[in-house]
């Protein structure tokens, strides 16, 4: 069982046909290996609130996670991030550690990168979920 919120995102990528088609095992936390294949799935926490009560802590966290698409074209880039939304958009159990209440799309941007001749669609989402 996952302990942390990025275990269970990963978990949930890894769990979806239209991800795993896409990119196999190529999600990673934070930031991308330089050698890694595309297309691929970075995903981040980029912040977080805790809900807070009179006399106790209610233990709910709502954090805001970004999902960077990263392909070769930007059609890949947009499909890539289709399946993201499919993935997480609206998601919720109560079978996972720690417990998710329910996900939300937050956002989207595109962007390309001369340098790096890459194209990102970015996707963030509210992940709202029990400590």
């Amino acid at each position: 069982m996952a302990n942390q919120i990025e275990d269970v995102v990963y978990s949930r990528l890894q769990a979806v046909s239209g991800v795993t088609d896409l990119v196999s095992t190529r999600c990673y936390p934070v930031r991308r290996p330089a050698d890694a294949d595309l297309p691929l799935i970075v995903y981040e926490r980029i912040s977080e609130t805790t809900g807070w009560a009179m006399g106790a802590d209610p233990g709910v966290v709502i954090s805001r996670f970004r999902f960077s698409c990263q392909a070769n074209t930007p059609e890949n880039a947009r499909l890539l991030a289709a399946q993201v939304k499919s993935a997480i958009g609206y998601y919720a159990s109560s079978s996972t550690t720690p417990k998710v209440d329910g996900c939300l799309p937050a956002g989207a941007s595109e962007e390309y990168d001369f340098g790096a001749d890459l194209y990102t669609v970015e996707k963030d989402f509210f992940i709202s979920y029990k400590e």
